[in-house]
């Protein structure tokens, strides 16, 4: 029954985001994830209830039933373990905040998405008693006018943010290249330092693995996201993390396949 009621939940969030966005694939992940669940328990009622089935489709439900369980299993223990990671706690006190970019308004404006990543960096500036440099790291789009990093330091001039406390890094198109290019510009300023990144909270966990990748020593600060966007962006980070790591989720996947099977023998 809960695993129903996070699949209606799923689908309601992406159905509002479709309302206030507007459709695409992205908005459409939580009701595709959903509507799987919803699959996947027809899928095994169907085969409890049906006689004469086949040895073929008996199998092919199974197997369906088992991809749907590691799915769902592996999902929540990210889900779990990456609000046990944001919620560690973070010594504010550092030499650079890296602040991550994201889509621009009309091709220079900064979106209500990104403004509450700036909005915690400023938080977090103020915190360091404006000593630490903020890295607006993003670069330009085919679809902008403008980098990211120009956007986004034009924004913090705005809100009264010394120009001496803001570089810019325009370069980077991916999460990994922002904490790359950021980490080569920090390298080039002092030997140690302590870094703060800035992104959303769904996106900490997958940020600092980057982070880690690059050989840079960094704690994560996650902004608010407004709720109907939590499903599909966390699995979109879901889906990367797997992406990532490909030859782990298949190796435990076909452990999980095999367990199954010597104990369905067995039985």
């Amino acid at each position: 029954m809960i695993l129903l009621f996070i699949s209606f939940v799923f689908i309601y969030a992406g159905v509002i985001a479709i309302k206030r966005e507007r459709f695409s694939l992205a908005h459409s992940l939580s009701i595709a994830f959903g509507v799987g669940i919803w699959g996947a328990f027809v899928a095994v009622a169907v085969t409890i209830l049906a006689k004469n089935l086949s040895t073929i489709m008996m199998s092919m439900v199974v197997l369906i039933a088992l991809i749907a369980m590691y799915v769902i299993f592996t999902f929540s223990a990210l889900f779990i373990y990456s609000q046990l990671y944001r919620l560690l706690p973070k010594n504010k006190d550092c030499d650079f905040i890296i602040v991550h970019g994201a889509g621009l308004l009309d091709g220079e404006r900064v979106s209500p998405l990104l403004a509450g990543r700036l909005n915690k960096g400023i938080e977090v500036f103020e915190s360091s008693e404006k000593k630490a440099k903020i890295i607006v790291s993003g670069g330009q789009g085919s679809d902008e006018n403008i980098s990211e990093a120009e956007a986004m330091k034009n924004y913090l001039l705005e809100k009264g943010i010394s120009e001496h406390n803001i570089i810019m890094e325009d370069r980077s198109t991916t999460t990994l290249e922002n904490m790359m290019f950021s980490k080569k510009i920090m390298d080039q300023i002092m030997r140690q330092y302590r870094v703060i990144f800035v992104t959303n909270d769904y996106h900490v966990f997958r940020t600092g693995l980057y982070a880690k990748q690059v050989g840079l020593k960094a704690d994560g600060v996650g902004c608010k996201t407004a709720y109907y966007y939590w499903p599909n962006a966390f699995i979109r980070e879901y889906i990367a993390i797997i992406l990532k790591y490909k030859a782990v989720p298949i190796i435990l996947f076909l452990l999980w396949l095999a367990g199954t099977v010597i104990s369905l023998l067995n039985f």
